[in-house]
């Protein structure tokens, strides 16, 4: 391994430690879907889809009343718990997924959080591979232009967009590393990867609307 591996190693079990720890504080205030999931997949019915780095399952209610197969995957047990079923335990760098199995994936708000460029690729190429051929996917990050990052875009920009960003309930706070893209960092991420589509901007995010290249 060379350094870069070992750290990004050290970061993701901080980062996993870290979501085990805030899950039932993260599920009091993270329990509706975002408006442009539910704008995506409007419209769609049957079928299976994926939510990769589920959370607490949040999209998953949304995700059963118009799929026949839902199934969502998170590294965190804390978070897998808290889910409804069916949810299994894992990394989106090695998804437990048969290749072209689905209709539909969501990786919404997972991908800033994976710290290095190989680990992101890696998680893109991944939801490419349990694409169907018609199949697509919605992938989401922070933007450096979102207004929480006003005042430290600098030292965001500095640090080649590596930032942790504290979650604080009453005594309690933890860090939870991010790499916060730029438009150009996130559409050369999806470039390199085998997807292909649409970028956009809403809210403070960057989304894509993506389709296996093969």
């Amino acid at each position: 391994m060379t350094g870069d591996e070992d750290g990004g190693s050290d970061e993701k079990a901080r980062l996993r430690e870290t979501f085990d720890a805030i899950a039932s504080s993260f599920d009091e205030t993270r329990n509706q879907p975002w408006d442009d999931v539910a704008e995506f997949v409007d419209g769609r019915e049957g079928g299976v889809a994926l939510d990769l780095g589920c959370g607490n399952g949040r999209h998953l209610p949304l995700l059963r009343e118009r799929f026949d197969t839902a199934v969502g995957i998170d590294f965190s047990r804390s978070m897998v718990a808290l889910a409804e079923p069916p949810v299994v335990r894992g990394d989106l760098s090695a998804l437990p997924f048969r290749s072209s199995c689905a209709d539909l994936a969501l990786c919404v708000a997972v991908l800033h959080h994976l710290p290095t460029r190989a680990g992101r690729l890696s998680a893109l190429d991944e939801v490419a591979r349990v694409l169907g051929d018609d199949g697509d996917a919605l992938v989401s990050v922070w933007a450096i232009e979102h207004p929480k990052f006003d005042g430290v875009r600098d030292e965001i920009r500095a640090a080649g967009g590596d930032h942790h960003v504290p979650w604080k309930r009453g005594e309690e706070e933890r860090d939870r590393y991010y790499h916060i893209h730029d438009r150009a960092s996130f559409e050369a991420l999806v470039d390199d990867s085998s997807l292909d589509g649409t970028v956009w901007d809403s809210d403070g995010n960057y989304y894509a609307r993506l389709r296996p290249t093969g």
